[in-house]
């Protein structure tokens, strides 16, 4: 035991908090804070991870609540025999933990006598994911993933804003200490936009915007498979064939083209995540002539007498 000498303050970004909706980029901004993008490790409850081609534990879910965090435990001993090979740790998604959990505990929840203990297994499990990742990861960077929810007026019922998915509650234990917040979303010209939040250290500015400015680093595999090609419509109705990432951009520009002009919901564009891209495409493709079409015919509709001569006038 020494007394260390009083030096310059070096800051770290080490614990870090990525909302955002299906498509908006909440995976790539992860896999930004590691050197390069190989060197970020996944814990996926989701599998998406996996399938944009970032090394990954696909995390399993037991059949107890109790077990969570024993699969969890073991999830982090496979991360902690290869440190050699990454950089970041990145939980995706973190509120999984919480719905499986409340899922598993339903019966508890519903019974009046037990809900209080239900819930203080529920917390108990944050606090122990939390104490582990700092005990053996205190000197990693650890990027927790999250949906956006919409956030409504109690008084209004009007929407104010989007916030992670994440119970204020769960998020206090498991973000104990975190360094930034930052949500992920399309403006309505369908640019991606980063929105920083409760950043801990205000000379790591600088730092994160080079972060969220590095090009998009792909990971390539030197044994994969040919690139597959998916076939669509040009702008002249013709059938072309694009790549992979061609149609990823286009399936992301159409989802925030449906959010912006027809108002898809935050719950259609995780599907539309969710589905492999062609099918996405598809989806979209559909829901956006269906919502063109209600909003024609609505348009079109002849106004009711009552508009045309309103009551007490000749």
């Amino acid at each position: 035991m020494q007394i260390k000498p009083a030096g310059t303050r070096s800051p770290k970004l080490t614990r870090v908090l990525i909302s955002g909706g299906g498509l908006s980029g909440k995976t790539t901004l992860a896999a930004k804070f590691a050197s390069s993008s190989d060197r970020a490790l996944f814990i996926s409850t989701d599998g998406n991870a996996y399938k944009q081609g970032y090394q990954a534990i696909d995390f399993e879910f037991p059949q107890k609540a109790e077990q969570i965090i024993t699969n969890f435990t073991q999830a982090l001993n496979m991360a902690e025999q290869s440190t050699e090979s990454w950089d970041v740790l990145v939980v995706d998604l973190i509120e999984d933990f919480d719905e499986r959990a409340q899922t598993l505990l339903r019966g508890e929840l519903n019974n009046f006598k037990s809900t209080m203990k239900a819930w203080g297994k529920i917390n108990s499990l944050y606090k122990d994911m939390q104490s582990l990742m700092m005990s053996k990861f205190h000197d990693k960077t650890i990027v927790l993933l999250s949906r956006d929810v919409e956030e409504i007026d109690q008084k209004s019922g009007d929407i104010i804003g989007y916030k992670p998915a994440l119970r204020k509650s769960l998020k206090n234990i498991i973000l104990k200490d975190q360094d930034v917040e930052i949500r992920a979303y399309f403006d309505r010209s369908g640019k991606r936009q980063f929105d920083i939040s409760n950043l801990r250290y205000e000379e790591m500015k600088g730092m994160l915007q080079q972060i969220i400015s590095k090009p998009v680093d792909i990971p390539q595999s030197p044994t994969s498979e040919p690139q597959k090609m998916y076939k669509t419509k040009n702008k002249n109705g013709e059938i072309v064939e694009i790549n992979e990432e061609t149609m990823k951009n286009m399936v992301e520009k159409m989802a925030a083209f449906a959010d912006r002009e027809y108002g898809a919901t935050i719950d259609e564009q995780n599907l539309w995540l969710s589905m492999s891209l062609d099918e996405a495409y598809n989806d979209i493709e559909k829901y956006v002539e269906v919502k063109k079409a209600e909003k024609e015919a609505a348009e079109n509709q002849e106004p009711i007498v009552d508009e045309l001569f309103p009551v007490g006038q000749n």
